[in-house]
């Protein structure tokens, strides 16, 4: 019987990666995507690794973000556009595999 291999892929940081990506102006800054910091309200949905180096985490308000991370940069979600780069993800993982168990966007 072969060996059998599992493959767990996680994207870390994937909004704001693709974030990166679509907005090349805010390369070097630190991202975080998430609600209206003007209006007070929203979380941080993800952030960047120069904002996780500030202390800015998933799940935390948007005012506190900026508390901790003065400089950070927060756009709103595209999850349109973050659909598409998982399908693609997906698409790619078909290649190899019939047998994936995704979790969280499909």
């Amino acid at each position: 019987m072969g060996k059998r291999v599992i493959l767990h892929s996680d994207i870390n940081a994937c909004y704001a990666a693709i974030e990166h990506l679509h907005r090349p102006e805010l390369n070097g800054k630190p991202l975080a995507v998430g609600g209206d910091p003007e209006a007070r309200h929203g979380i941080v949905l993800t952030a960047d690794y120069i904002a996780k180096k500030y202390g800015v985490k998933t799940g935390m308000a948007l005012w506190q973000a900026k508390q901790v991370c003065p400089e950070l940069n927060i756009v709103s979600p595209r999850m349109d556009l973050y659909l598409r780069f998982s399908r693609m993800a997906h698409e790619i993982y078909g290649e190899y595999t019939d047998l994936q168990e995704p979790y969280g966007m499909e």
